[in-house]
């Protein structure tokens, strides 16, 4: 017992051991406040990966002054409280979410490190709070994009029709015609798979501007990764409206609700994992061409 005793104490006396455990712990108030909207979650644990990749860079990090310290504790309790603050622009908000985690991060590095820390501290809460206005976006989105929604729900429609199912549309609706009659489905904004598509292009910006590859590499694999995510939310309708057409309403309704998170979450570790290791991919390549021409 006092072996462990002495673990922990020495853990805690390691600065950049105790800022971690303490930048982890909110996370675990957003997944009690967000369970329900699982793809809340996304953005602040891709925040605290950010934040883990820095690791080396802030174990070279100087101290903080306890002036500053005092004031970045001030901050990380104040974040608690951001949702009073934000509550009357949009109601529906938990009362902890990533807002209060970006806040908190910011007190968090003012508490532990010196002011020029926060240069590590910018990319984390930067994608936060982008991911944070993302929903805002996408409203201001939906005022010019709407009317191009039927144009759309038709392009679902001729998947479907190719994949043998027999649909009829009507501006933003969709009907099926399953074996137990007309099933119409409502095809609205939210559907088209805007936010996801906002959310992903903030990672990738984030993740590339830490990058050392050059422009055109990057610009290449953003687009490889957009181009992606789009199949993506093609493949993630289209797989709902076949859940809807062969299993009812209920089924689809359960594969609607969990198969966008899945899908984004697996694109995005496929994705990052892929470019990291675009060197080794890139030399396979040139190989495998030398061996055939």
């Amino acid at each position: 017992m006092n072996k462990l005793n002495t673990a922990f104490s020495s853990f805690f006396r390691n600065k950049l051991n105790a800022f971690y455990v303490l930048a982890f712990i909110p996370l675990l108030l957003i997944v009690y406040y967000h369970v329900k909207w699982p793809f809340s979650m996304v953005i602040p644990m891709y925040g605290f990966i950010l934040l883990l990749i820095k690791k080396q860079n802030l174990s070279l990090r100087h101290e903080a002054g306890n002036i500053q310290k005092a004031f970045g504790l001030l901050v990380v309790l104040g974040s608690f409280f951001v949702y009073y603050a934000l509550v009357p622009f949009s109601p529906s908000m938990g009362f902890y979410g990533s807002a209060n985690y970006a806040v908190y991060i910011f007190g968090l590095f003012l508490m532990f490190y010196d002011i020029s820390a926060l240069r590590e501290a910018f990319t984390p809460i930067f994608l936060i709070v982008a991911a944070t206005s993302s929903s805002f976006i996408s409203n201001w989105l939906e005022l010019y994009l709407t009317p191009y929604i039927p144009h759309f729900v038709s392009f679902i429609a001729a998947i479907l029709r190719t994949l043998g199912i027999e649909v009829t549309t009507h501006s933003q609706i969709i009907v099926l015609h399953t074996v137990e009659g007309p099933l119409p489905m409502v095809f609205v904004w939210a559907c088209v798979g805007v936010a996801s598509m906002l959310i992903f292009s903030m990672i990738l910006v984030i993740t590339l501007f830490e990058e050392s590859a050059n422009l055109r590499t990057k610009l290449v694999w953003a687009f490889i990764g957009l181009i992606g995510m789009f199949i993506l939310n093609i493949f993630r309708v289209t797989i709902i409206f076949l859940a809807d057409y062969f299993y009812g309403f209920e089924v689809g309704g359960k594969v609607h609700y969990t198969l966008g998170y899945a899908l984004f979450i697996t694109w995005l570790a496929i994705f990052f994992y892929t470019f990291s290791k675009r060197q080794v991919i890139s030399g396979k390549i040139q190989s495998i061409k030398q061996k055939l021409f």
